[in-house]
């Protein structure tokens, strides 16, 4: 693949706010259908359903300002790597939480990081390590790498849990370019 052009920034990009608004988290289910775009100008995904149908995802609030993504590349042996991981911290340690993250032990899932920006980040999908038949899961999934539970020492200290998600991936995180419909009361929310 040949450098065709370059990339300018616009005075949008200087003044855009970082942060992660919404944690979308769901597991690959069978029929799960990922509609990929490559072109010159879009490395994205337009659709994320399930049996032609839109795809449930549950919504995992967490404390503001401290959630963050970060993405690293590496080169080895001629691959290249992006080692994916979202932290976010929920506070309040209780059993609803607890039980929260015990369903997302051994878990292979897939992950939307909605930032303050207005772009949707999607971990733990690749189009390059993609099976063939729609009723398995993608090879690259994200799962939860970490959990630390603090009750804080003095009184103005957190409480909560700070939870790692985290993906090896073979392509960059694609921007997720489809609808999504946030239900924040009811804890889910869909994208099609």
């Amino acid at each position: 693949m040949a450098i065709t052009n370059g990339i300018n920034i616009a005075c949008d990009d200087l003044q855009a706010s970082g942060g992660i608004r919404n944690i979308l988290i769901r597991t690959w289910a069978t029929g799960d259908a990922i509609t990929y775009v490559n072109s010159a100008t879009s490395h994205s995904i337009s659709s994320i359903t399930n049996g032609g149908s839109d795809a449930t995802w549950f919504n995992y609030e967490f404390k503001n300002e401290l959630p963050s993504l970060t993405v690293t590349a590496a080169k080895e042996n001629g691959s290249t790597s992006y080692e994916c991981a979202l932290s976010f911290m929920m506070p309040e340690m209780d059993d609803s939480k607890a039980a929260a993250l015990q369903s997302l032990m051994d878990t292979c899932m897939m992950v939307i990081a909605v930032g303050n920006n207005g772009k949707n980040y999607v971990l733990g999908v690749s189009q390059k390590y993609s099976n063939e038949k729609a009723t398995l899961r993608n090879q690259t999934y994200a799962s939860m790498t970490g959990a630390e539970g603090a009750s804080g020492a003095a009184y103005n200290d957190d409480n909560g849990w700070t939870v790692t998600m985290g993906c090896k991936q073979w392509e960059a995180p694609r921007l997720y370019t489809g609808t999504i419909n946030l239900f924040t009361a009811t804890s889910t929310s869909t994208t099609s």
